[in-house]
């Protein structure tokens, strides 16, 4: 990420305005994913913007052990939780034949037993 106003050229070659808010799942699959969803992120954002974006861990998806170090050489702030810790623990079904309240098994996916992680990246003022 070079662009710390924000903004990005969209497909159409247009330059679009930075944004807020960025809200992602699933988004890296390999290392090198990592750096360019941290540059992305970095360039899209508007100072003081955030991205929450929810991964699985590094079991399941490759690069997701980097991403926060990728986002803290980018210039960004990162907050990470483990979903499990969220909704007290209800959100994601414990084991094969624990309830499901929130149907996560239904995501296309998700695998018993796999963790989630919510990362809040932020982008500082400067």
């Amino acid at each position: 990420g070079t662009n710390y106003e924000g903004g990005w050229v969209s497909e159409n070659q247009q330059l679009q305005q930075p944004v807020d808010l960025i809200i992602a799942a699933d988004v890296i699959c390999k290392p090198s994913d990592s750096v360019s969803v941290s540059k992305t992120i970095y360039d899209i954002l508007r100072p003081g913007g955030e991205a929450i974006l929810v991964s699985a861990d590094a079991k399941h998806r490759f690069g997701v052990d980097i991403f926060e170090k990728e986002c803290i050489k980018t210039g960004l702030v990162v907050n990470s939780v483990d979903v499990t810790d969220l909704c007290e623990g209800k959100l994601l079904p414990s084991s094969q034949d624990s309830d499901d309240p929130c149907g996560v098994r239904q995501t296309s996916g998700f695998i018993d037993g796999m963790s989630l992680t919510m990362f809040r990246v932020l982008k500082p003022l400067q």
